[in-house]
């Protein structure tokens, strides 16, 4: 069960910011790693303490800023069962390419990761949400491996990702379960906490 949420959790992320980005918000340029690409759970634990405490920082202003979003999503809505609308072939490419960034992350990083996802999983409510407190611990984790991964192997999961065909009607869909001002918020500090991380690779 607990196992069903994470992958639920990385679907979501996936849809919620491709979806937004499409819906209204003009695409980042290619070189850009957005932290939704990141498949999921990349670190950098190794890296120098200046970086670490950067990304912790960052990953507090995105938090704080996105909570609110994320507690307006219907987190047990069978929405995020249905997408990617993709053939398998090209699924499986995805997840091959995030099998190679989770390889080349940092190994305590990556730990740290999943254990700050294992107590996040452990302190959701009944709509399925985390507390703020260890959705920011699992935040900064997150920054923290994309950063140890590096920009090429994020990129890569980035863009097979960014290939889906998840229609023309999702992005719309999924802002109209939401507050849009939220979304857009989430987004913009989301973006914000891109940069950190990509600076610290």
């Amino acid at each position: 069960m607990a196992n069903r949420k994470a992958c639920s959790a990385l679907i979501v992320a996936v849809v919620v910011f491709t979806g937004l980005r499409h819906a209204f918000v003009p695409a980042p340029a290619r070189g850009a790693a957005p932290m939704a690409a990141a498949g999921g759970m990349v670190s950098m634990l190794g890296a120098q303490a200046a970086h670490a405490d950067k990304i912790d920082d960052a990953a507090k202003k995105l938090s704080e800023a996105s909570y609110p979003f994320l507690k307006e999503i219907d987190w047990t809505s069978d929405v995020f069962a249905k997408v990617p609308t993709q053939n398998p072939a090209a699924v499986m490419k995805a997840i091959d390419k995030m099998i190679v960034m989770g390889a080349a992350m940092d190994s305590s990083a990556l730990k740290a990761g999943g254990d700050a996802h294992h107590k996040a999983i452990g302190s959701m409510d009944g709509k399925l949400v985390t507390s703020l407190a260890d959705y920011t611990a699992a935040n900064a984790a997150i920054g923290h491996m994309v950063a140890s991964a590096g920009e090429a192997k994020t990129m890569d999961v980035y863009n097979a990702i960014a290939s889906f065909n998840l229609g023309t009607d999702i992005g719309p869909y999924m802002m109209s379960k939401v507050n849009a001002a939220d979304a857009k918020a989430a987004y913009s500090a989301f973006l914000e906490f891109k940069d950190v991380v990509k600076a610290s690779m």
